[in-house]
C-alpha cells in the first residue's frame, strides 16, 4: 500500500514537471518555438515518457488508474505534436493574435499553461495591466518575423485559413487604437507598429501562399493514432464515418418528421434586435435552470448563478469573425430559437474561471482538476453538451414550442455534416475548398452558406483540432452506452439525476476512462 501512494505522487510529480516542459519559454514577450527550442522539448518528452512507462500501476485502484491514463494521453498529445501536427512549421494560424480554437493555436497553447495571449482590455487599464499589454504589443513584430523562419512545412490550405483570420487580428488591434487613446495614448505607436506586423506577415502569407506544399489532412492512419491514444477512443476512421453518416441521415429524416408535424403552424417569430436577443436568451436561460431542477436532471451547487449575460451564445451586431450584422448558420438558428443553443452552452461552456465548466470549477484533484490539453477537455465536454441538446428535447424542454424541436434536429445535421468533412478532409479525400462545399451543402435550408462565418470557424476548428468535430457524435454515442450499462447495473437505483452527477463529477477525462472507473468494465481499454 505504501509503495503504491509513492508511486502515485510519483505520478503527480511527473505530471507537474510534464507540463512545466510544454510551456513556451517567453523571450522578451515572444515565445520561443523556433526548432531548436521544439527539438529541445520533444528530447525533454522522450525522457518524461520513459519514466512514465516504469511506474508500476497494476495494484493501484481504478481511480488511479484512470489519473495514469490522463497523464499517458497528454503526452501522447504532445508526441503527436512533435511527429505530425507541427503546427508551429505547418500551420501560419498557430501564430493568431485573438482567440482561436482551443487548443491548437498559439493562443490556446499558451493560455493553458500562461498568460501570452492578447484580450479585450477594460480601459482605463490598471498600472500592471499596462506594463502586460506593453510587452504583448512589442512583441508581435518579432513573432511574426520568428513565424516567417519557423514555417519551413507550411501548407496551403492552413495559409488560407490563417489570412482570412489575420482580418479579425487586424480589426482587434485597431480597436485598441480608439480604446487607449483616450486614456494610453503612450501606447499608440506602439499599436500602429503591431498593426503593421500583422499586415506585413498576412501579405507575406499571400504572397508565399502559392509557393507552399503540403496536404491539408493528416491521413487515416495518423487520425486513428490520435483519436486512439490521446483521446483514448476505442474506434477507427470507417467507423466513424458509418457511425457520423447514420447520425446525419437520422438528423434529417427527424427533422422531416417534425416539420411534417408541425405544418400549418405560426413560423418562427425571429428576433428582431438587440434588446429581444438579450431578452430571449434571458428567457430561456431561466427556463433551462428551472427544468433542470423540476425534472431532477441534474443537481447544480446552490450558489450556481444562471448563464452569466457575457456568456450568452449570440452576440447581436458581431460573428464569429467579428462581422457586424452577419447572418448565417449561428444567427438563423439562434434567432429562431435560442434554447438549444444556451443548454448546449450550460453544459459546455459555462466557464466560470481559469477555463473551468462550473461543475469543474472546485475540483482540486492535482491531475484532474487541471485543464486537459491537446482538445481531451472539449471532447468530453462538447459531446456531453451536444447529447444533452437531444436529451432534454426527450424529457419535454420543448413541448410547449413544438417547432422549435426542428431547431435542434437542424443542429444535429449541421454538426454531423462537419464531421463528415472533418473525416474526409484529413483522410485527404477532401481539400480545404471541397470540405467547406461538401459542410455547406449538407446543412438543411441552406442556412450556412459557403462564406458563412460559422461554417469556415468550424472548418478552422476542424483541421487545427483532428477529430474534435467527430467526437461530438462519437463521445455522445459512448455517453448512451455508459447510460445503458449503468442503468442495467444500477437497476432500479438508476436515475437521470444520479448518472449525470456521477459522470460530471468524474472530472474532464476521456468517456472510456469515465466508462472503466464507473462500470468497473475494462475491455475497451485492453484495446487502448
Amino acid at each position: 500500500m505504501k509503495k503504491s501512494l509513492a508511486e502515485y505522487h510519483t505520478l503527480i510529480d511527473l505530471f507537474e514537471e510534464f507540463r512545466e516542459l510544454i510551456k513556451p519559454k517567453v523571450i522578451n514577450g515572444v515565445p520561443d518555438f523556433t526548432a531548436v527550442a521544439m527539438e529541445r522539448q520533444h528530447s525533454g518528452l522522450r525522457l518524461l515518457q520513459n519514466r512514465l512507462g516504469t511506474i508500476e500501476i497494476s495494484n493501484w485502484d481504478i481511480s488511479k488508474q484512470v489519473d495514469y491514463h490522463v497523464v499517458r494521453a497528454e503526452m501522447n498529445g504532445v508526441e503527436f505534436d512533435h511527429s505530425v501536427l507541427k503546427q508551429w512549421s505547418r500551420d501560419p494560424g498557430f501564430y493568431n493574435l485573438s482567440d482561436g480554437i482551443y487548443p491548437r493555436l498559439l493562443v490556446h497553447h499558451s493560455r493553458s499553461l500562461s498568460d501570452w495571449g492578447l484580450y479585450e482590455p477594460s480601459v482605463p487599464l490598471s498600472t500592471k495591466d499596462q506594463k502586460d499589454f506593453k510587452v504583448k504589443l512589442k512583441a508581435i513584430p518579432e513573432l511574426f518575423n520568428q513565424a516567417k523562419f519557423n514555417l519551413i512545412d507550411a501548407v496551403p490550405d492552413l495559409a488560407e485559413i490563417a489570412i482570412r483570420v489575420k482580418e479579425k487580428d487586424i480589426q482587434l488591434l485597431e480597436s485598441f487604437m480608439k480604446d487607449f487613446s483616450v486614456h494610453h495614448s503612450e501606447l499608440l505607436p506602439i499599436v500602429e507598429e503591431a498593426i503593421a506586423a500583422t499586415k506585413d506577415f498576412r501579405d507575406w502569407l499571400i504572397e508565399k501562399k502559392d509557393t507552399m506544399i503540403g496536404k491539408v489532412g493528416i491521413g487515416k492512419d495518423n487520425y486513428n493514432w490520435w483519436m486512439k491514444n490521446v483521446h483514448l477512443i476505442p474506434y477507427r476512421w470507417d467507423e466513424f464515418y458509418t457511425m457520423i453518416h447514420s447520425e446525419y441521415n437520422r438528423a434529417i429524416s427527424f427533422l422531416k418528421i417534425e416539420e411534417n408535424k408541425n405544418k400549418g403552424k405560426p413560423e418562427f417569430q425571429i428576433t428582431a434586435n438587440e434588446d429581444e436577443n438579450i431578452s430571449r436568451q434571458h428567457d430561456a436561460v431561466l427556463k433551462l435552470m428551472k427544468f433542470l431542477n423540476d425534472e431532477e436532471i441534474i443537481n447544480f451547487p446552490d450558489k450556481l448563478e444562471p448563464l452569466p449575460k457575457n456568456q450568452y451564445p449570440r452576440v447581436w451586431g458581431s460573428s464569429a469573425y467579428k462581422r457586424a450584422d452577419h447572418i448565417g448558420f449561428f444567427e438563423q438558428t439562434n434567432d429562431r430559437e435560442p434554447m438549444t443553443n444556451i443548454a448546449h452552452v450550460f453544459f459546455g461552456h459555462y466557464y466560470v474561471g481559469n477555463r473551468k465548466i462550473w461543475y469543474q470549477k472546485d475540483d482540486d484533484r492535482h491531475i484532474r482538476g487541471k485543464i486537459r490539453l491537446y482538445d481531451i477537455h472539449e471532447a468530453r465536454s462538447e459531446a456531453l453538451a451536444f447529447g444533452i441538446e437531444e436529451w432534454l428535447m426527450q424529457a419535454g424542454l420543448f413541448d410547449d414550442r413544438p417547432r422549435s424541436r426542428e431547431i435542434t434536429y437542424v443542429w444535429q445535421a449541421f454538426r454531423n455534416a462537419r464531421a463528415l468533412s472533418d473525416l474526409k478532409m484529413h483522410s485527404n479525400e477532401f481539400s480545404l475548398e471541397n470540405g467547406i462545399n461538401f459542410f455547406s451543402d449538407n446543412v438543411p435550408n441552406a442556412w450556412a452558406g459557403k462564406n458563412d462565418d460559422a461554417v469556415w470557424w468550424d472548418i478552422e476548428e476542424t483541421l487545427r483540432a483532428p477529430g474534435h468535430s467527430t467526437n461530438y457524435i462519437v463521445g455522445k454515442n459512448m455517453i448512451h452506452q455508459l447510460m445503458a450499462e449503468r442503468s442495467k447495473q444500477l437497476g432500479s437505483d438508476f436515475s437521470i439525476r444520479k448518472f449525470f452527477d456521477e459522470f460530471m463529477n468524474g472530472g474532464i477525462i476521456p468517456i472510456s476512462l469515465s466508462r472503466w472507473e464507473l462500470t468497473g468494465y475494462k475491455d475497451q481499454m485492453q484495446s487502448l
